[in-house]
């Protein structure tokens, strides 16, 4: 039997946003979210914004949208500790104590919209999350995915892939691991551009990050409808269409 990913039936899915720089990605939801408010309806509503960072740029939709904001400096909170950042015990105490802040919203679906630090147990059990990764997570060597991890595009160019392509994926407590919702078009690759590796990762990212402007209100509205699925075994559904490996357009 299928089960929708979110219950429709439950109302309106309730969206909030974790950002830890412009959050642009974001946006394109919110927008996305008064256009269809325009033209007759929204089968989610975006409820608040968190962040990691006091500074981060993204917070300024909170005012722009009229949408709640809230802060939880990751940097403070382990120095106060007198802990290493990568401390993954006071990463669940840091991602608890942020639960308590975004909670009050009483969101279903978190978007996961450039935020930059990996979530633990706490949060991931909770919530309904999406990732967007700029690289083909379909793509596995030794059984596993080839280009999971921070350097998705430099590890593609690096893997010699003619092209390349962004991915949005559930998120788990594995990093990049979750099951793939959607996987863009491809953007191909010159290999003859004369372009450093670092040149060329950057020139890639940007119609990437392009790509995922687009298609992240496009999960999110899916979600919110109830097409995304899955089977008694976890395997996704598209509809009615078994996407064991994600969407590919």
């Amino acid at each position: 039997m299928l089960k929708p990913i979110y219950d429709s039936t439950k109302g309106k899915m309730r969206v909030a946003g974790l950002v830890s720089g412009s959050g642009s990605s974001f946006r394109s939801i919110i927008e996305q979210q008064i256009q269809m408010q325009a033209k007759g309806g929204c089968p989610y509503e975006v409820v608040g914004i968190f962040s990691d960072n006091p500074r981060c740029k993204g917070l300024d939709m909170g005012k722009e949208f009229n949408v709640p904001v809230f802060v939880n400096d990751i940097r403070a909170f382990y120095e106060k500790r007198g802990k290493k950042i990568t401390d993954k015990q006071v990463r669940e105490e840091y991602d608890k104590e942020s639960i308590r802040l975004f909670g009050s919203v009483r969101p279903d679906f978190l978007a996961y919209a450039g935020y930059v630090w990996a979530t633990t147990a706490p949060i991931v059990n909770a919530y309904i999350g999406v990732n967007a990764h700029p690289a083909d997570l379909s793509i596995e060597k030794d059984g596993r995915r080839a280009y999971a991890g921070a350097n998705g595009v430099r590890d593609a160019l690096l893997g010699g892939e003619n092209e390349v392509r962004s991915s949005l994926h559930l998120v788990t407590t594995q990093v990049d691991g979750g099951p793939i919702l959607i996987i863009s078009e491809p953007v191909a690759v010159d290999k003859n551009s004369g372009m450093s590796l670092e040149e060329a990762s950057r020139f890639y990212l940007k119609p990437l990050n392009d790509m995922t402007r687009k298609l992240f209100p496009r999960v999110v509205k899916d979600i919110a409808e109830g097409t995304y699925r899955r089977d008694d075994n976890g395997l996704l559904y598209y509809g009615d269409t078994p996407i064991p490996k994600g969407l590919r357009l």
